[in-house]
């Protein structure tokens, strides 16, 4: 059979076309799916005394899946825990340090006061959501390809 001649049977087949469709849909949607629109931030700075501070905002750290973090301090002298995460250390800071935590940073103030700033920098998917009728729909689509498949060869060796 020329090639021509099997494409016009398979493409006659309405589950193929549909099947096609289908996966093409699916394609469309993983792509917008994966669309980033801004990169939306947060900042804060201060001073911070004797004490147990939690720094960061968590309505904004939750709402993200993703969070680009920094965090400056600065003293003369003081000795701080900072922590996150799994991470604790005892530093004693003259000067300036900088640090990248992977989770909402907590700076325990042992001993004089501490300047500073931390920023969060987020990426938005705001239409990851579209990833799951994606799949079903690629799924589906290659389901209804396959047995548009085996019927357009069925109807073809009769």
């Amino acid at each position: 059979m020329p090639m021509n001649e099997a494409l016009k049977v398979f493409l006659s087949s309405r589950l193929v076309v549909a099947g096609f469709i289908m996966i093409l849909l699916a394609m469309v949607l993983s792509a917008i799916a994966v669309f980033q629109t801004g990169h939306p931030s947060y900042y804060s700075s201060g001073t911070l005394g004797p004490g147990n501070h939690t720094l960061g905002n968590d309505t904004f750290e939750n709402r993200y899946f993703y969070c680009n973090r920094s965090l400056s301090l600065s003293s003369k002298n003081a000795t701080v825990e900072v922590s996150w995460g799994n991470f604790t250390a005892v530093y004693n800071i003259t000067g300036n340090a900088t640090f990248i935590p992977t989770d909402r940073p907590e700076v325990r103030v042992i001993n004089g006061t501490v300047t500073y700033t931390y920023r969060a920098k987020a990426i938005s998917y705001p239409y990851s959501d579209l990833a799951i009728p994606a799949a079903v729909l690629a799924f589906a689509g290659t389901v209804v390809l396959w047995v548009g498949y085996t019927h357009a060869l069925r109807g073809k060796r009769k």
